[in-house]
């Protein structure tokens, strides 16, 4: 009869447990609620007549238990169906509100699935979607960008869902939106060309700086100044030329060459090495091949156009390779003091301005005639202009090109730049300043 009477007890304190696992479920869905951080201290008192006599401290421990435990399951539960995200980011989650109710836990776990979602600003996601009903992403990128108070709107969610945004653009879209009052494709193009940082309106004029093949965002306030002194260029002339620097002043608006671009590291009127610079893996040219000092990559591509070369029957000779600081200021000075500053800068780089420095460049002539003034006359010449770009050379000083190189044209000055950045110069007819602007220093 003892045993009987405790499996009876057992029994009913399984359905009391029951029973107050459904009261608590009937709580949440009815007041909407559910007490965080205090449903631990929070007793839901059951009343069981057949409980209540004599065993109220009892029970009281009961319905402690249970609801702590409840909301340690439903925790559980929830990383384990959410297990992507961290879990720094759903304890911040519930221990972040007192109360959530079952429409925002709904939210709570869409918003941190999302990429953006910051765990920091969930209150201010649920209290901006309480007020607006806005997707949840873009709840995110409005408060990520601190715009809370903004009203959403049909100018925001245009904005928001444009093929072209930007997430950290958004504040910066509305301004200039709402400064100058274009749609919204203009704005974007504005705001992604920094139009708005230097307070300049997109019209005619900057658009069609805009659709250059080289236009560069962070000139824009240069290609116009230039603009307004020489409206008679096109405005790809005037993108060409402020890219290679020619709003400035040779020898005058100089910056020290960028070392780190290895063998497209830039050096011309603008660009200067210092009187100490010597490149490293400078490496002989063998007497084969001519004379002096080249780098090793250069050299090595040098041999395989050399060879390439002597298979159709013509025979390169290289002058003048790497060039010291001392030995470029050698020179100058000699043609300075012969022809004059003016014109010894036309056809001849100051010390610490030549790419002979860089151990990049060299001269050529022919395994006959060495010299460098008849080298546009011969076959070589012919052959080596149509296939220099497969080795990685380019023919630096080209026709017509002076007033953005700075120098005359010189047929036979070549540099070594690599094959694929070679090739992009030749077909497309360009100078390597204009590559160097675009491609390498408007990137960084």
């Amino acid at each position: 009869m003892a045993k009987k009477k405790q499996s009876n007890k057992r029994k009913q304190n399984k359905k009391i447990q029951k029973k107050i696992i459904v009261q608590n479920i009937n709580y949440i869905e009815n007041n909407n609620v559910i007490p965080n951080n205090e449903i631990a201290n929070t007793n839901i008192i059951y009343k069981d007549e057949n409980e209540e006599k004599g065993k109220k401290k009892k029970s009281l421990k009961i319905y402690w238990i249970i609801p702590f435990f409840f909301l340690i399951g439903l925790s559980i539960l929830f990383i384990l169906e959410y297990n992507k995200k961290s879990e720094d980011s759903i304890q911040t989650t519930f221990e972040y509100h007192k109360i959530i109710n079952i429409e925002e836990l709904n939210n709570v776990i869409e918003l941190i699935k999302l990429d953006d979602y910051q765990s920091e600003n969930l209150l201010e996601y649920l209290e901006y979607f309480n007020q607006y009903d806005a997707p949840l992403q873009h709840i995110i990128i409005i408060v990520n960008n601190n715009l809370k108070n903004i009203e959403y709107n049909d100018t925001v969610k245009s904005f928001i869902e444009h093929k072209n945004f930007i997430n950290d653009n958004l504040k910066r879209y509305l301004d200039y939106y709402s400064k100058y009052n274009l749609d919204i494709d203009k704005t974007i193009i504005a705001v992604n060309n920094n139009l708005d940082k230097d307070d300049i309106k997109l019209n005619h004029t900057t658009e069609s700086f805009m659709k250059q093949k080289y236009f560069i965002a962070d000139r824009l306030k240069r290609y116009l100044k230039y603009h307004q002194k020489h409206s008679n260029l096109s405005y790809k002339e005037i993108v060409s030329r402020i890219n290679s620097n020619l709003d400035k002043t040779f020898y005058k608006d100089t910056t020290k060459a960028d070392l780190n671009k290895g063998n497209l590291i830039l050096v011309n009127k603008f660009y200067y090495l210092e009187s100490s610079y010597e490149p490293s893996n400078l490496v002989n040219i063998s007497k084969k091949y001519g004379n002096g000092k080249l780098k090793k990559d250069a050299y090595n591509a040098f041999k395989d156009m050399y060879n390439d070369a002597q298979k159709k029957g013509l025979y390169l000779y290289i002058s003048s390779p790497y060039r010291s600081y001392d030995r470029q200021n050698t020179l100058y000075t000699n043609y300075s003091n012969i022809d004059g500053t003016t014109n010894a800068d036309k056809y001849s780089a100051r010390p610490g301005y030549s790419e002979h420095q860089t151990g990049l460049s060299f001269d050529l002539g022919t395994a006959s005639n060495h010299s460098i003034n008849d080298f546009e006359k011969s076959e070589e010449f012919k052959w080596v202009k149509k296939n220099a770009h497969k080795y990685g050379f380019i023919l630096r000083y080209p026709y017509g090109k002076t007033y953005i190189t700075g120098y005359i044209y010189e047929p036979w000055h070549y540099r070594y730049v690599g094959i694929d950045v070679a090739t992009y110069i030749y077909e497309n007819n360009i100078t390597f300043e204009e590559y160097y602007a675009y491609f390498i220093e408007s990137v960084n």
